[in-house]
């Protein structure tokens, strides 16, 4: 990088394919939960809700942090038995994920959804390999892979749509599940292809050995960084799911997945960020990341604004009547998608530097007030009162992500407002080279 060249500008070509990737991803998912909701319902929207938030839960804390790990350790160029690494890793967190999703099924006493255990289960499995896979395909900084295989996921579930409203009537969750299913293991096997093919357990060059115990501990760290961050995204639906009726359930769920829409661009930075930076310059990512931070929070929080102010029109729109409710959730779960995903972006200067320990702190400092005031929500308008501790949740974590950067690393204090530049430098990274 040039004196001359913006930090951020190191980023244009990984962050602008994945931008766009999740973009589509965003309107093509969009298209498949309003088509989904629209056959299933609201119970059987909030029973196959239910049931894929159990096996993505299971799936995503079973992964221990070892493709993060692998990631990490692989782009610092220090030797391991990586392919050993691989193999064992992988079968263990889907054995783990299938453990875990069966603890899971047992928080709901729906009669529904226990008898589609072993839909849970298969679903489980598959998507923790797929998880895995996903995050080992960062190896590569371009993203090229990684990001096909995120946007055929989604399509994937679009098209496997068209058979049922042919073919099935009435379309169940069991059946919209075993598409799923379908999609999920082509995605397992191609990313197995692609690990082959690139034979990513052969360092080109290796330097100082990396010791099993130091391996485990990075993944570890960012695993556990990572069970809080589950945890803060999914107690809201856990509480939900134990307390109240599928059909009740699944009014949250749609409300708090339909604001994700939001998160594509932040999800997009802080992506490229891990992918170009882990293990590497932290003077670069440093300023990189505060870049990125000034570039998107105001802008985000705008678009987060003009979302709210048309929910009411919009989600009856899209979704009909019937899910009148989710409108005040919704609205609150924009702005706590937008500071969650800048906290994030910040958080990358931890992650990508070697220190996800850091992380793991702000994590446990702001779930504390959380944990504190679930006990006591009151039973009506439960939905606003857990939207409203989401987004307290997140603005802990923003907050105590820049103490930590600015206290603990010495590093400036990052700009909340776009500077004029930075309008020619959003358009650079757009641009598709």
């Amino acid at each position: 990088m040039s004196a001359a060249e913006p930090p951020l500008s190191t980023l244009s070509r990984a962050f602008g394919k994945t931008l766009m990737t999740t973009m589509g991803m965003t309107i093509v998912g969009f298209i498949s939960s309003v088509i989904t909701t629209r056959m299933l319902g609201p119970e059987g929207r909030g029973l196959m809700s239910a049931a894929l938030m159990i096996a993505m839960l299971a799936a995503s804390v079973a992964q221990c942090g070892m493709s993060s790990s692998y990631v990490y350790h692989f782009g610092a160029a220090r030797a391991f038995a990586y392919l050993r690494l691989l193999a064992w890793s992988l079968a263990g967190v889907s054995a783990l994920a299938c453990l875990l999703a069966w603890a899971g099924l047992q928080i709901s006493n729906d009669a529904d959804l226990h008898r589609l255990w072993w839909l849970v289960l298969l679903f489980t499995a598959l998507t923790a390999s797929q998880l895995y896979l996903f995050s080992l395909t960062q190896l590569h900084a371009n993203l090229h892979f990684f990001n096909a295989l995120r946007f055929a996921q989604v399509f994937g579930n679009l098209l496997m749509l068209a058979p049922l409203l042919l073919w099935f009537r009435p379309v169940t969750a069991e059946l919209m599940m075993l598409s799923q299913v379908a999609v999920l293991a082509s995605l397992t096997a191609a990313g197995l292809w692609w690990a082959r093919k690139h034979r990513v357990w052969a360092l080109p060059e290796a330097g100082e050995r990396v010791s099993t115990a130091e391996l485990m501990r990075y993944g570890l760290h960012q695993h556990g960084v990572g069970l809080l961050g589950i945890f803060l995204l999914n107690f809201d639906k856990l509480f939900l799911l134990h307390r109240s009726s599928i059909k009740e359930y699944g009014y949250y769920a749609l409300a708090f997945g339909t604001s994700r829409l939001i998160g594509s661009v932040q999800e997009a930075v802080s992506t490229a960020l891990f992918a170009r930076f882990a293990g590497r310059d932290v003077h670069q990512l440093s300023a990189t990341v505060r870049d990125a931070f000034r570039v998107t929070f105001v802008p985000m929080l705008l678009l987060a604004a003009l979302g709210a102010a048309v929910a009411p029109w919009l989600l009856v729109l899209v979704y009909g009547k019937a899910f009148a409710a989710m409108t005040v959730p919704f609205s609150i779960l924009l702005f706590e998608c937008v500071i969650g995903g800048a906290s994030w972006t910040l958080a990358q200067r931890f992650n990508a530097g070697g220190q996800p320990g850091l992380v793991l702190v702000r994590q446990f400092v702001s779930i504390l007030p959380v944990l504190v005031a679930v006990p006591f929500l009151p039973a009506e308008n439960t939905y606003v009162y857990l939207a409203l501790l989401m987004l307290c949740g997140a603005c802990l974590r923003l907050i105590m992500t820049i103490v930590l950067s600015t206290m603990k690393l010495k590093e400036p204090m990052p700009r909340f407002l776009p500077l004029p530049q930075d309008v020619r430098m959003a358009l650079r990274m757009l641009k598709m080279r």
